[in-house]
């Protein structure tokens, strides 16, 4: 008996199944775009249901589609909002708007017969002129109230968002927050005076009784990079400090202070021959020695570690570092005013976040650690951190809060970096003409229905936020907005027909480009994908 073939589903087919499921995600995360944005409920089972206001949120709980390419292409529309929220905190709704838009005219040229690829190097083509066009467009933004003007259009919490807006008015650029959990509710802030590394006392003498913290002013500074347990070890230290004629108060820090050092420590310090303060660096071992060599370069430090060629019994007077003052804390150490050369603290805070911006081009998740923390070394070098502590009623209101405020701060600092352009979706209007032109010289007709996708795409977002708003018909919008030229846009908050700019009406350049350029991408493989025959 011979057995029968599998039917061949036909391959356009199959790559309409795979777009049917990108575009049934992607209708509901639209209805979350915009300060008017809809609601997403989302049945969990046993007769409840959730809602969903975030596109994040909704793009990683709305998890199963009927039919398997369905869900593949559900699958690519949660990847791409994933790593735009990632890198820029926010624009996963915008992205996926543009996406859908331009897909819809992508597939229709690749329908009438176009090549797949060609009219997706025709939508990178497209999108690089319009990211052209963005940047041209941005200007920067200054001013507290500007600043909290955009976190608060962020987050929709004007304490929070004037908490952010003061932070990074007062940090500039180069700052960075750290987000904390504040169990009472509310919020508070505070700058830190110098940089601060999470350490604690070596020996609990240090910190007696109800004593939460100890000055040092004036200390000598000795960077250890390793574990210090025998006396000999500090003996060259200790005599080092008596020798010095104002005789000042040790801050000694080591990864470990115990045994022998410890002790030698604690009779000096008792005997009041040398005041010293031994403390334990507490980072991980994977960046402790990037700690000590920062501690080092702000003191004038030279790091005493065996590696290099400077172990302990070799330390010189001149390996001493100093500092202005010196906190010591249970869970951190905090130096003010150190001594270092500043050229070389602001050279290698220079390099260290070119390369934070470097990788933050990067997509890949494994590079965010890194990212962040030369941002926060770069930081630390400049004296430019403050803490900002987030308070709620319960767990589940504190941790929301929280990535609120570390969703705000990313933005405002991309905003403080790449400027800001006008909101409303008027930023990819005022792009069309730039396309159109690209477009009219394009030599290849293929690739000019790629570019001619994303021309039509622009106007989406602007689209979807009228709709949202309910207040008026889009297309009789656009075409109102279009008449007025340039920068003009609707206030769907009060269905007004404003200059956006003059309104106080921006988005964050950064996030508008990228979200465009992540759209182009993914509606691109899309466009041209060939789908893999299989059962669903």
């Amino acid at each position: 008996m011979t057995s029968r073939p599998a039917p061949v589903v036909d391959e356009a087919i199959r790559r309409r199944e795979l777009c049917e499921g990108f575009e049934t995600l992607a209708r509901l995360l639209a209805v979350t775009l915009g300060p008017t944005r809809g609601v997403v409920l989302n049945d969990v089972g046993g007769g409840s249901a959730e809602s969903l206001v975030e596109s994040a949120t909704i793009a990683r709980r709305i998890t199963a589609l009927p039919g398997r390419r369905r869900n593949a292409g559900a699958a690519l529309l949660r990847e791409m909002v994933r790593q735009v929220g990632r890198r820029y905190g926010d624009g996963g709704a915008t992205a996926a708007v543009l996406a859908t838009a331009i897909l819809r005219h992508g597939r229709r040229s690749v329908a009438a017969g176009a090549s797949p690829v060609r009219v997706r190097e025709g939508i990178r083509l497209g999108v690089s002129c319009a990211g052209g066009a963005l940047k041209d467009q941005a200007t920067p933004v200054a001013g507290e109230a500007d600043l909290a003007g955009l976190a608060t259009a962020v987050t929709g919490d004007p304490d929070l968002g004037a908490a952010v807006g003061e932070l990074l008015d007062v940090l500039g650029v180069d700052g960075d927050v750290v987000v904390e959990e504040h169990y009472l509710p509310g919020l508070a802030h505070d700058y830190v005076d110098g940089a601060r590394w999470r350490g604690r006392p070596a020996q609990r003498s240090l910190l007696p009784g109800a004593n939460t913290e100890l000055t040092l002013l004036e200390p000598a500074v000795v960077v250890a990079d390793l574990e210090l347990t025998r006396a000999d070890q500090v003996r060259p230290f200790l005599e080092a400090v008596r020798a010095m004629p104002e005789r000042p108060p040790l801050l000694l820090v080591a990864r470990e202070v115990s045994g022998g050092a410890q002790t030698m420590c604690e009779l000096n310090d008792r005997r009041g021959v040398v005041v010293t303060a031994p403390v334990a660096i507490t980072t991980s071992r994977t960046h402790v020695s990037d700690d000590f060599a920062d501690l080092a370069l702000l003191t004038g430090a030279t790091v005493i570690a065996p590696e290099p060629g400077c172990p302990p019994e070799r330390f010189r007077p001149e390996y001493l570092g100093r500092a202005r003052r010196a906190l010591v804390q249970a869970g951190y150490l905090t130096v003010s005013g150190g001594y270092g050369d500043r050229g070389e603290v602001c050279a290698l805070a220079a390099r260290l976040r070119t390369r934070a911006w470097e990788l933050d081009v990067s997509r890949d998740a494994a590079t965010e650690a890194v990212r962040d923390r030369l941002w926060s070394r770069q930081a630390r070098l400049l004296g430019r951190v403050a803490a900002l502590r987030v308070g709620a009623p319960t767990d589940a209101e504190r941790e929301a809060r929280r990535g609120l405020a570390r969703k705000a701060v990313s933005l405002v600092r991309t905003a403080l970096r790449d400027g800001v352009v006008a909101g409303g979706g008027v930023a990819y209007l005022d792009c069309v003409d730039a396309v159109r032109v690209g477009r009219e010289r394009c030599p290849d007709p293929d690739r000019a229905l790629g570019m001619a996708a994303v021309e039509a795409g622009l106007a989406a977002p602007f689209l979807r936020l009228v709709a949202n708003a309910g207040r008026r018909e889009p297309r009789a919008a656009l075409e109102q907005v279009r008449g007025l030229g340039p920068g003009h846009g609707i206030d769907v908050l009060t269905d007004r027909q404003v200059r956006m700019r003059e309104a106080g009406i921006w988005d964050v350049a950064g996030v508008v480009a990228g979200a465009l350029e992540a759209a182009g991408e993914t509606a691109g493989l899309l466009v041209s994908a060939e789908v893999v025959s299989g059962r669903g």
